[in-house]
This record gives structure tokens, sequence and C-alpha cells, in this order.
């Protein structure tokens, strides 16, 4: 049963993971993966865009404007703007990501 479901999904253009994510486990494990897959893409544009203008000090100073998530994504889309980074959305989301992990600590 499980050929010819892996067969119908190749026939139709589907990828072998769409029948693997339906498992708990690989969907975990897909997940994870992609997620460290972002984390490392985020981690890559701050070192090589964010580190020129912010030291790592900045992120962590008392006074800071960031006050939760969104607003996190709000800055490094501004950021992104206004230098003219060329970022796509999902690079964003990336660095927010990242830098959420490494210093600010919001729920998501």
């Amino acid at each position: 049963m499980k050929k010819v479901l892996l067969a119908s999904l190749l026939i139709v253009g589907l990828p072998v993971s769409a029948l693997q994510a339906a498992d708990a486990d690989n969907g975990e494990a897909l997940y994870k993966e992609v997620e460290l897959e972002r984390t490392i893409r985020g981690e890559h544009y701050t070192d090589a865009n964010c580190d020129t203008c912010h030291q790592p000090a900045f992120y962590q100073r008392e006074e800071r404007k960031v006050t939760s998530y969104a607003k996190l994504e709000s800055f490094v889309e501004g950021c992104n703007t206004n230098l003219d980074v060329g970022w796509f959305p999902e690079d964003v989301s990336d660095v927010a990501a990242y830098l959420n992990r490494e210093y600010y600590k919001f729920a998501q």
C-alpha cells in the first residue's frame, strides 16, 4: 500500500517528503532540520549585514526599543528597507528568529 501511495505521489508531482511528513516523528525531524537551516541562514545574514552597524552589546542593552517579537521583526525589516539590504521576507524572518534565539528570548 505504501509503495502505491509513493508511486501516486511521484506521478502527481508531490515530493516524497510529503509522505514522510505524514509520520509524526518524521514531521518533527523535518521541522527541526528546516529550523536549523533557517538559524544558520539567519546567523549568516546577521554576520554579513547587521554586524557592520551593531555590536552584540546593542542587542543586550537595558534601554532597547525592541520589546516584543513583532517589534523585532519590524526593526529588522526597517534595516532591510532603509539600508537597501535586499532581503526577501523569509530572510527578514530568519534574521529576526536568529536574533531572538541569541539575544531577546521573546515568545513567538
